[in-house]
């Protein structure tokens, strides 16, 4: 998870964001804040041309570098999430279910969180 000032100023930039292997994945969506902890747990990504696909993607093992949120799963991972309101709170079950999805790609091997 990553801290709220960090998030909230590439918010601000409307950032891209990359994956495991430094490849654009999208553009910054929205931000979902833990309530207890406060720091961001899920980002939304527009994919596609001109954005027009908006998929969920967990903050687990994601870091910024150099201005740039870099995510540990590809673009396929995440275009295959499960889709949510990216406009709605997210429950404690919609934050159950992706966090299940997203544990598939990095639980095991070391490489495993650079699935596409």
């Amino acid at each position: 998870m990553l801290g709220h000032g960090y998030v909230n100023a590439l918010k601000q930039a409307k950032s891209g964001v990359f994956g495991p292997r430094g490849e654009k994945i999208g553009t910054l969506g929205n931000i979902f804040m833990d309530v207890g902890t406060g720091d961001a747990d899920f980002v939304t990504v527009h994919l596609g041309l001109f954005g027009a696909e908006e998929c969920f993607v967990s903050l687990e093992g994601a870091e910024i570098a150099h201005g740039r949120l870099h995510v540990a799963f590809g673009k396929d991972k995440i275009r295959h999430a499960p889709h949510l309101d990216s406009a709605a709170t997210l429950t404690d079950e919609d934050k159950h279910l992706l966090d299940l999805y997203y544990a598939r790609g990095i639980a095991g091997t070391a490489g495993a969180g650079t699935q596409e």
